[in-house]
């Protein structure tokens, strides 16, 4: 269908566009997330009819990810949108039972016929302002570029002056644009304009520039640009003029753009500037939040239709530390001529600012940063906005039409990585972030390296996103993002001491003392540390600078950081509950679902099952609703977890069957190695089977596709264990090994003790018993020292059945007493019933029968709330050993004979032995000396063929009947 084939839909006071995507409201753009877009599109399209629910379920979610709670809050949000009232269906009816329908009456409208007069649209007629609030400019020629107008007057001081200037960049720009109309010569036109606009803004006469103080690293807020015509198809002029005078504003390395998502909540708040820039009191206002020195704002207006539209743009650079007005410019030029129009204003800016003049090299790649084209300017300027807007599936299809038009335009590939990131596409996300690398060597060395760090911060691969951002640091020494860039991969790699270092640094720069975020960098470094009270106390400190600054987003991300960081308490769900309501009320949608999976994963931790559920719902609807794949997985993942916890095995295994589907439609290699490695560790609890060996294999392949190193570590330490289960020692031993190399090569501190301690298990059961003491010390002093609890008692738990196993009962006593205290405090009852267990068979050896009757009596009122069958195994095992000692051995012999052969059918070698070697020991104090050397023999060969060195030992130190009766 061409263009104008394509409808609209008019009902009351609003326009559908759906090719477009957009909902206007009195020319107003609405703003709706991509899925409730597409659920009011469907119902006007069937205005009148009643439309089923599960026509709109499958049409929405093809994939079924979703109930129909989605659907219900989507016609919600599009009655509040459409302004119906609370029991009033003037738009969308519910029809009982079925489905909804659409009410309002509509009108279906070809593009063809909006009717154009005197080359201006009836929209753009309808919707530009009066005559008595704007003049447009209805002329070419020279000297009728008109200036901006306060009330109905015209500055005269401006005009005389432009006039004493004699022709301006303006009139020579607009009077290339009328010659371009005229010339038959239509090969040389592109580059007369760029050439023309160019010197005639850097050499027209003008009076000296201002002297300026600008230190290097000199910080401007870029602010919103308004569209005079208010007409929506001119919108994404606004966010295209933003990201374009960005970049030519730092070209020269002097001055550099504060981050959009920093600048957007900061002055969202504030009335739109006006001609000659924004009110003492918002620039004062603009100038705490954002600590700027200088805030460039400004306005355009596109008018006539046809194939050359007119641009006015009106610009005010002011610094924010005075008041005062820099620079007031005013430019006009034909809309194709944009980047012609923008290279000449950036010079007017640089100049004006008393930068000195750039090399002929700087200026050409910094012209090769622009779009191309206006039309590329055009689906950039839409895609951003989008972006902005969290609406990534938007983004992507605009992109994907500037690439069109611009295949090797770096720029555009970035932002795609960007938006398919956004989506959960990681495979395409990486894909174009090296198309946009391959098309970066004549982009200027700093965007070059921001693309370069985009690539490899993509990859995980933290190494080099590390050196490149310390180039980019090193590059622009007085701009504090790229240290912050660097704070944060730092942290990923797990550097904390290095980040550490680079937050000191940042902290002397001028003028930085009070930025919040490096208080919240402060706090992700320690909790790289697990120090929760660091991480808690900087948090704190953040919001406190973030509030006296009044910045909406930084306290909402502070107080992100600060609910997180609480741990599980009132204040820090009082403060995950306030953050999800901030966030919402910026428009950021994102950080309203990361905040609801957050306040979930809080309400898990308190064992509140069916809230938590809710608000994972919550978060998962926010997702789908942004488009935001990835995110719908990690939800899955959540709910995996909580399944599991709450003796779901099924729903635990469907949800994450659910987030590997989603990764493999993505093509996200590292999510699917992550779900493949979840799924094996449910299935291994069932039984190591071959499948599940074949899992672990899997991701590990996958990982090494992938480039994630970080995983591929765990993976392989995971891996190593379930070859340990199966008696597989020797090929254990070796991944193990590997897995170590790798995580020391990532310098990555809690995948070295994850390695270490499964590597001290391999060493254990292979009998290289003092080696794998001093490892596990070693993890048990360094856990103590971070305050992890779990690592701690875990190595505890293990040096407690090493010194069982040498008879050291004291010893195994306060081992596992540390233990069980780690569990108890971590609310890890699986360990708790395991410590208990050996507890039980301590005290009973150190001859403190009420204390091994408590532990025991406690053990096995925890069993019944273990659902681990390996852990439920263990603490089997114990008991069953605990019985024979206290009197019925046969039955205890019997039982345990029992879980042996019950590990063994699961592949659980190493555990069958256990449960072995504890009934030849209670055979060894028995009648039936046959029976019992039988079965020391036989384990002693099979100990022996497989390698289980620790099992060979212990069973040596358990007399054999016939030797005892010589």
């Amino acid at each position: 269908m061409s263009a104008l084939e394509k409808p609209l839909y008019r009902f009351g006071e609003f326009e559908l566009d759906p090719d477009e995507r957009r909902l206007l409201a009195h020319g107003q753009a609405v703003t709706l997330t991509p899925k409730v877009f597409d659920t009011l599109v469907l119902l006007v399209e069937q205005a009148g009819h009643a439309v089923s629910k599960d026509e709109l379920m499958r049409v929405l979610w093809p994939r079924g990810f979703v109930d129909e709670s989605n659907l219900t809050k989507h016609i919600w949000l599009i009655r509040k949108a459409l302004g119906d009232a609370e029991h009033e269906a003037r738009s969308i009816e519910t029809v009982p039972k079925r489905g909804y329908r659409f009410v309002a009456p509509v009108s279906r409208i070809a593009r063809a016929e909006i009717s154009v007069r005197d080359g201006v649209s009836t929209r753009d007629v309808a919707d530009a302002p009066s005559s008595s609030a704007l003049a447009v400019a209805e002329s070419t020629t020279a000297g009728a570029v008109l200036s901006p107008i306060v009330g109905d007057q015209w500055n005269a001081d401006r005009d005389a002056e432009r006039r004493q200037l004699g022709a301006s960049a303006e009139t020579v720009v607009a009077t290339s644009a009328l010659l371009r109309r005229r010339t038959l010569i239509a090969g040389m036109v592109v580059g007369v304009v760029v050439i023309v606009a160019l010197i005639a803004w850097r050499e027209m006469p003008r009076e000296p520039p201002a002297q300026v103080s600008n230190p290097p690293g000199t910080a401007v807020a870029i602010v919103a640009f308004n569209n005079l015509s208010q007409n929506a198809k001119d919108a994404w002029l606004g966010p295209a003029l933003g990201e374009m005078l960005a970049t030519e504003i730092a070209a020269g390395g002097q001055l550099h753009a504060l981050p959009d998502e920093l600048v957007r909540p900061a002055r969202a708040d504030l009335a739109a500037p006006l001609a000659g820039g924004y009110a003492a009191q918002s620039l004062a206002t603009l100038r705490r939040r954002l600590g700027t020195d200088y805030v460039l704002s400004g306005s355009y207006l596109v008018s006539g239709s046809g194939d050359e539209p007119q641009l006015r743009l009106d610009l005010a650079l002011q610094d924010a530390r005075n008041g005062s007005t820099i620079i007031d410019l005013s430019h006009s030029s034909a809309l194709a001529d944009l980047p012609a129009l923008v290279i000449a204003a950036g010079g007017g800016l640089r100049d004006k600012l008393g930068i000195s003049a750039l090399s002929a090299s700087t200026l050409r790649m910094a012209a090769n940063a622009q779009p191309p084209t206006s039309d590329v300017a055009r689906h950039i300027g839409f895609a951003l906005d989008a972006l902005h807007k969290y609406d990534p599936a938007r983004a992507r299809d605009e992109l994907l039409q500037a690439i069109a038009q611009a295949p090797g335009y770096a720029p555009a590939y970035m932002y795609l990585a960007q938006a398919w990131s956004s989506l959960g596409y990681r495979a395409k996300a990486l894909a174009a972030s090296k198309q946009a690398l391959a098309n970066a060597s004549d982009l200027p060395e700093e965007q070059r390296l921001q693309i370069e760090a985009q690539q490899y911060r993509m990859q995980a691969d933290h190494p080099r996103t590390v050196e490149i951002l310390r180039k980019l640091a090193a590059l622009r020494p007085q701009n504090p993002e790229y240290p912050l860039q660097l704070v944060d991969s730092l942290c990923a790699a797990g550097k904390a001491d290095e980040a550490d270092i680079v937050l000191a640094r940042l902290r002397k720069l001028p003028g930085v003392m009070d930025d919040p975020r490096f208080e919240l960098a402060a706090a992700q470094i320690a909790s790289v540390r697990n120090d929760a009270k660091a991480t808690s106390a900087h948090a704190q400190r953040a919001l406190q600078l973030a509030q006296a600054r009044g910045e909406p987003g930084l306290i909402a991300n502070a107080q992100l950081q600060l609910g997180i960081a609480s741990g599980d308490t009132p204040a820090a769900e009082s403060m995950l509950r306030k953050t999800v309501a901030d966030y919402a009320h910026i428009g950021n949608t994102h950080g309203e679902a990361l905040s609801y999976q957050n306040l979930g994963n809080l309400l898990f931790a308190r064992n509140q099952i069916t809230p938590a559920r809710e608000t994972y719902q919550r978060a998962m609807t926010i997702y789908q609703g942004i488009g935001d794949l990835g995110g719908v997985a990690m939800i899955y993942d959540e709910l995996s977890r909580m399944l599991w916890s709450a003796g779901d095995r099924d729903g635990s295994e469907t949800a994450v069957r659910q987030s590997l589907q989603i990764a493999r439609e993505t093509n996200d290699l590292a999510r699917q190695a992550w779900n493949l490695t979840g799924l094996a560790t449910l299935l291994a609890d069932e039984s190591d089977s071959d499948e599940v060996a074949a899992l672990y294999q899997q991701a590990i392949s996958l990982d090494e596709q992938a480039g994630a190193r970080s995983h591929h570590v765990f993976a392989l330490a995971t891996y190593s264990d379930l070859l340990r289960q199966r008696g597989e020692l020797k090929h254990a031993r070796d991944i193990c090994n590997k897995a170590l190399t790798e995580a020391k090569a990532l310098a990555d501190v809690g995948q070295i003790a994850s390695a270490d301690f499964e590597c001290a298990q391999i060493a254990l059961d292979r009998g290289d018993v003092d080696a794998a003491v001093t490892s596990l010390k070693t993890i048990e002093k360094k856990a103590t020292a971070s305050g992890d609890t779990f690592s701690a008692a875990n190595a505890q738990l293990v040096l407690g059945q090493i010194a069982m196993g040498k008879q050291q009962w004291t010893d195994a006593r306060g081992f596992l007493e540390s233990s069980r205290n780690g569990w108890t405090a971590s609310q890890e009852t699986a360990g708790q019933a395991v410590s208990e267990s050996l507890l039980a068979l301590c005290y009973s050896a150190l001859g403190d029968t009420s204390a091994r009757d408590k532990a025991a009596a406690h053990a096995r009122a925890l069993h019944s709330q273990v659902n681990q069958r390996a852990e439920v195994l263990l603490v089997d095992i114990a008991l069953a050993q605990l019985q024979g000692e206290t009197g019925a051995g046969d039955t205890a012999i019997s039982t345990l004979r029992a879980l042996a052969d019950d590990a063994d059918k699961r592949r659980w070698t190493g555990m069958a032995m256990e449960a072995r070697l504890a009934a030849v020991q209670l055979l060894g104090r028995g009648s039936n000396s046959a029976a019992a050397t039988k079965a020391h023999d036989d384990l002693a060969a099979s100990a022996r063929q497989q390698g289980y060195g620790w099992v060979s030992q212990r069973l040596a130190m358990v007399a054999k009947p016939a030797t005892a009766s010589r």
